[in-house]
C-alpha cells in the first residue's frame, strides 16, 4: 500500500503503524540498553512482533537521541531503562561540524549503524512484508537536543542538514516508513512556518525519492499543535501530517481542517493497551477511520514494554476490525 500512496493513489484503508520498539527488548529478554545496540536481536524481535500482532508496519529502529549520540553526546541511562543526553559545557555548533568529516560520516557512528544493520537484516528476514519504520529528529527536535536554553537558527539550520542526511542513510538501508519526529513551538508565524518547511523540504524529498513514506510527526502540548493547525495547513505538504490527538474535540477540529494533505493520527500510546481514560476517544477514532479521511494511525511513542500483550492485540483486533467494515461500505 505504501507504493500506491507513493503514486498519489487512495489507500483503501488506513496504515497501522503504532511504534513497538521497546516490547521487543520484552519479548528478547534484555535490558533496553542492550536491546539497542544488538541488531541480531532487534531483528528477531521484528519477526516476532510482526507475527504475533499483524500490523502494517515494525519500528527498526526507534531512539530519539540516535542523532546526538552520534554527534558525540553522552548518555546517561536510568534504571527504567529512559537516558537522557548532556553535552559538554559550551558546545558549539562549530564545534559539532568539526567532529564530521562529512555528514556521510554520521553512517558509522554508533546507533545510525545499528538501525542500518536491523534495516539490511529486517529486508532479508521479512521479505519486505511489513513495512520498516525508523525514526529521525526534526530540525526544532534535534536543535533542542544539541543546546540548552534559547535555540538560535543557525542551530536549527545545522540540525535540517543533519536530519536530511540521516535520512538518506536510512532509506539507502531500506527503510519504508521515515517518521520525522517534530516539536512545534508555541506560535508559528506564516513567515517562520515557511522557514522551517524550506528545511524539511530535502529530508521529505530524499525520502520519497528513495519510494519510503515521510511522515512528520508532530508533537508539542495540545495548545501549542492547536495553535499552529491554520499556519501549518495552509501549506501543501509531499509527507504524511501525523498530529497527536488525546481528545475526541480536537479530532474532529482536526479533519475539518486538513487543507487536502494526508493526515495521519498519533494516538496516547495507552489507547493501544486499552486504558479506559481513552474510551471516550474510541468511537471517534474510528469514525474517523470510516471518512477515509486519515492515512494512517500510529502512537505518540513507543509502545513501553510492560504493556499488556492481550490488551494490546486486542485493540489492534478491533481497529482492524473497524477498518474492514469502512473499506466494505465503500
Amino acid at each position: 500500500m505504501l507504493k500506491a500512496w507513493l503514486r498519489g493513489e487512495a489507500l483503501p484503508r488506513p496504515l497501522l503503524l503504532p511504534t513497538l520498539f521497546s516490547l521487543g527488548a520484552r519479548l528478547e529478554n534484555l535490558p533496553l540498553r542492550s536491546f539497542h545496540s544488538n541488531p541480531t536481536k532487534i531483528a528477531s524481535a521484528l519477526r516476532q512482533i510482526r507475527a504475533v500482532l499483524k500490523v502494517d508496519g515494525v519500528a527498526a529502529y526507534f531512539d530519539p537521541y540516535m542523532e546526538a549520540e552520534a554527534l558525540g553526546c553522552v548518555r546517561e541511562w536510568r534504571n527504567d531503562g529512559s537516558s537522557v543526553p548532556f553535552w559538554p559545557e559550551g558546545t558549539s555548533a562549530d564545534d559539532l561540524r568539526a567532529k564530521l568529516t562529512s555528514l556521510g560520516g554520521l553512517a558509522e557512528k554508533g546507533p545510525l549503524r545499528h538501525a542500518c544493520d536491523v534495516l539490511q537484516r529486517a529486508k532479508a528476514m521479512l521479505k519486505d512484508e511489513p513495512a520498516l519504520m525508523v525514526r529521525v529528529s526534526g530540525p526544532f527536535e534535534l536543535a533542542r537536543q544539541l543546546v540548552s536554553g534559547a535555540v538560535a537558527d543557525e542551530r536549527v539550520e545545522f540540525a535540517a542538514e543533519i536530519c536530511a542526511s540521516t535520512v538518506k542513510t536510512l532509506a539507502e538501508a531500506g527503510a519504508d516508513v521515515i517518521l520525522i519526529a517534530e516539536e512545534l513551538p508555541a506560535k508559528l508565524s506564516a513567515e517562520r512556518c515557511a522557514w522551517w518547511a524550506s528545511l524539511l523540504a530535502p529530508a521529505i524529498n530524499v525520502a520519497r525519492f528513495y519510494q519510503a513514506m515521510p511522515v512528520l510527526l508532530l508533537g508539542g502540548t495540545e495548545v501549542s499543535v492547536e495553535a499552529n493547525l491554520a499556519v501549518v495547513f495552509e501549506r501543501s505538504w509531499d509527507c504524511v501530517l501525523c498530529l497527536e490527538t488525546t481528545k475526541a474535540a480536537f479530532l474532529h477540529k482536526l479533519l475539518s481542517q486538513t487543507g487536502g494533505n494526508h493526515i495521519g493520527l498519533s494516538l496516547p500510546t495507552e489507547f493501544f493497551g486499552g486504558d479506559s481514560s481513552f474510551l471516550a476517544l474510541r468511537e471517534p477514532v474510528f469514525e474517523a477511520a470510516s471518512g477515509r479521511k486519515v492515512t494512517m494511525f500510529a502512537s505518540a511513542g513507543d509502545i513501553p514494554p510492560n504493556t499488556d500483550m492481550k490488551q494490546l492485540a486486542a485493540t489492534l483486533n478491533e481497529m482492524r476490525e473497524a477498518f474492514a467494515q469502512a473499506a466494505s461500505r465503500g
